[in-house]
């Protein structure tokens, strides 16, 4: 699995927050944390705990596969193709297959 990149997340984070019209003190406020943490988060040197991170994404009203790893619904395509070409050729078609059996699992079970 690839490592959680935290400039990203951070990049993410400011992005929405701007979006918003929050400034770092109110969000910092929000999140009942220092500022400068904020300011930390955002540039990706400050780590900051799943509880924080769950805090930021209903603050911010973003939803955490895209928040954590930039997942949303305009970019699985790209996200799956991206799996996809990790994958060595031969073994491509086992991982759709799989792909395609969990997915049918989630749709038995919802049903």
């Amino acid at each position: 699995m690839d490592k959680i990149n935290y400039k990203e997340i951070g990049k993410r984070i400011k992005q929405r927050r701007k979006e918003l019209s929050l400034t770092q003190e109110k969000l910092s406020e929000m999140l009942e944390i220092s500022p400068t943490y904020i300011s930390e988060i955002e540039r990706g040197t400050g780590i900051p705990s799943l509880a924080t991170i769950t805090k930021l994404g209903n603050i911010l009203k973003l939803d955490l596969d895209y928040l954590i790893l930039g997942i949303s619904d305009t970019n699985i395509d790209k996200t799956f193709s991206k799996i996809l070409e990790k994958i060595p050729k031969e073994n491509q078609k086992l991982y759709i297959s799989l792909c395609e059996n969990i997915a049918n699992t989630f749709i038995k079970n919802n049903d």
